[in-house]
């Protein structure tokens, strides 16, 4: 009779090697969007250096040139960031409204709400209504801004739609209209705090409530 070889332990597969290269790329790119961040937002885009981007984020001038080939393709991506971070906001408000209450005409109100709380922010209000459309172009800020704004807000009005809150018509048209109530309400913002400052932020919210409620859907009884 034939003897059977004994069966082979079974070897574990190893943990997958950490890429340090690309770590390092990582954090080299999250500390020059930082730095960007501050920088521009406190002193605008002319008034900042590149030395002084790569002091605040303790890296070499060669590695904001490697990365971001000059100082106006990092401004570019901390622009890309500052509006996607709106949008993740107005999201989170969103959701957690929905958690409380399951009334979706009240939660995009609370996503309205949270955009223009941050929209109230100085170095935020530089970097996107002053700076990006001179340094980038009004083009190429608008595409920024329909890559994260446009495509959340369309399905944002896709589902107030199929919750039957939102008049018809093409999600698409629908979004851009409102987006541009939107901006044009953190553009009406006072741009510093002090006296006067909070009655004006309450009227602008009133007023996006408003106009938006113009866009609700008759309920039929």
């Amino acid at each position: 009779m034939a003897i059977s070889a004994p069966a082979q332990p079974i070897s574990k597969d190893p943990k997958p090697r950490r890429d340090r290269r690309r770590e390092n790329a990582d954090a080299t790119r999250a500390a020059l969007c930082a730095a960007g961040r501050k920088l521009f937002g406190s002193r605008g885009y002319e008034a900042t250096s590149v030395g002084e981007l790569c002091a605040e984020a303790g890296v070499t001038t060669g590695a904001l040139y490697h990365h971001y080939r000059d100082k106006r393709g990092l401004f570019a991506a901390v622009a890309e960031q500052l509006d996607a971070g709106l949008v993740r906001l107005a999201q989170s408000a969103r959701a957690k409204s929905m958690a409380v209450d399951p009334d979706p005409w009240a939660a995009f109100l609370a996503s309205v709400d949270a955009f223009l709380r941050a929209g109230q922010d100085p170095g935020g209000r530089r970097i996107g209504l002053t700076d990006a459309p001179a340094v980038l172009g009004s083009q190429h800020w608008l595409e920024i801004r329909e890559r994260h704004g446009l495509g959340a807000m369309i399905a944002t009005v896709t589902a107030l739609q199929r919750a039957r809150v939102l008049i018809a018509g093409d999600p698409d048209r629908l979004a851009r209209m409102i987006l541009g109530v939107l901006y044009g309400a953190v553009e009406a913002l006072p741009l510093a705090q002090g006296e006067g400052a909070e009655s004006a932020i309450a009227e602008v919210r009133g007023t996006t409530h408003r106009l938006l409620a113009g866009l609700r859907r008759e309920i039929q009884i």
